[in-house]
């Protein structure tokens, strides 16, 4: 159930609907560098809220989201350092 909460939008406090939310697919971004590695980047949404009383120019209702980054590489063994 979501519940009330206030948070800053467009430089004031404003009231918001903290929602509950499911994840339906949550994909990795992969990019090719050009030493030979390949990046990927994933967004994880923490928290979604819904701005009361406030629309965008179409009249669709303003989202605010919380998230994290999962980042992580596979390098080519060449740039790899040695450990013992």
């Amino acid at each position: 159930m979501a519940t009330k909460t206030k948070t800053r939008f467009q430089g004031k406090e404003v009231e918001a609907l903290n929602l509950n939310f499911e994840v339906n697919k949550e994909g990795w971004n992969e990019y090719t560098t050009d030493d030979g590695s390949v990046v990927k980047v994933k967004l994880v949404v923490t928290k979604i809220l819904r701005v009361e009383d406030q629309y965008s120019q179409d009249g669709d209702p303003i989202y605010m989201i919380q998230s994290g980054n999962v980042v992580t590489a596979i390098v080519p063994e060449e740039l790899k350092k040695k450990v013992n």
